[in-house]
């Protein structure tokens, strides 16, 4: 198989949560401890080990407030992409509170890394059919591609329907923008994710593996996302609902076998490296393929 998959890190707090009620507010964040720091160099660690290179989306309040960690994965030649910078449901958004969103983002990562980032990943996945206008509002922003598509149902998103492969997003003022979403399988035909967050910590690895080497084997690039608290066994429990909790905290001891597993038995690149393999950037316009 000469099919290169993409290895990508949400570069977040443990804190970071969406939708807890009585959870730490953006107040709360600058008081509370740093282990993602730690564990995010642990997961780069790895991946150098063998030989890859990650996509580090990078939130912007963490930009902010841990500017060293920028910096170490910009010099150990890691791609550099934006996460937003306060962590912010699109649907809950503005496309002026997106834009400024977008730019304070890119502002901390330029400051710090004299990087511009040229992908971006929204938190929680929050883009649905009711946010068509963020695209436009990426591509003005000068980013070219966007990782926030789920084409399945989610709690934060989830766009069932949607295209399961990388593809252009041409905009009504002639711009476009490449998509790469994240990546799922049919299981009883229904689109199920597996490679990443706490769908990589549920299912077996031998499921993720047969479900990553079917996609292999039909030419199709998959995007695996991880989030350093994934792996953090350690962390703070926050108070939430019951299935909540388990989607957090269930099987925090497997992830970094499964990741250490997953890039001996396949070949990984940045997110940008990828596509550019399987969606150049001057081809023309995509059509309708890729649903399926």
């Amino acid at each position: 198989m000469d099919v290169i998959n993409a290895f990508t890190i949400d570069v977040e707090g443990w804190f970071n949560m969406l939708d807890i009620p009585g959870g730490p507010g953006r107040e709360d964040w600058q008081r509370l401890e740093d282990r993602d720091t730690a564990q995010t160099l642990r997961m780069l660690d790895l991946v150098e080990r063998y030989g890859a290179r990650a996509t580090c989306f990078m939130l912007g309040w963490t930009v902010d407030h841990r500017p060293g960690l920028l910096r170490d994965i910009a010099r150990r030649g890691h791609e550099i992409a934006s996460h937003g910078y306060g962590h912010d449901l699109l649907y809950e958004m503005t496309p002026q509170q997106f834009r400024d969103d977008l730019q304070r983002s890119k502002e901390v990562i330029h400051r710090e890394c004299g990087t511009l980032p040229r992908g971006y990943r929204v938190p929680g996945f929050s883009l649905t059919e009711s946010t068509p206008w963020a695209f436009q509002v990426l591509a003005d922003a000068g980013f070219d591609y966007d990782s926030s598509l789920f084409p399945s149902t989610r709690g934060h998103g989830g766009m069932p329907s949607a295209l399961r492969l990388p593809h252009y997003v041409d905009l009504p003022d002639g711009k476009r923008i490449r998509e790469f979403p994240i990546s799922v399988t049919h299981v009883f035909g229904r689109r199920i994710a597996y490679a990443g967050g706490g769908y990589l910590r549920f299912f077996p690895y031998r499921l993720v593996r047969r479900w990553l080497r079917r996609a292999n084997e039909a030419g199709e690039p998959v995007i695996l996302y991880i989030h350093p608290h994934d792996a953090d066994v350690g962390r703070p429990r926050l108070r939430m609902p019951l299935k909540r909790r388990f989607k957090c905290y269930y099987n925090l001891h497997t992830t970094m076998g499964k990741l250490e597993r997953l890039l001996q038995d396949f070949r990984w690149g940045t997110a940008y490296d990828v596509l550019n393999r399987a969606l150049p950037a001057a081809a023309p316009p995509a059509n309708a393929t890729g649903r399926d």
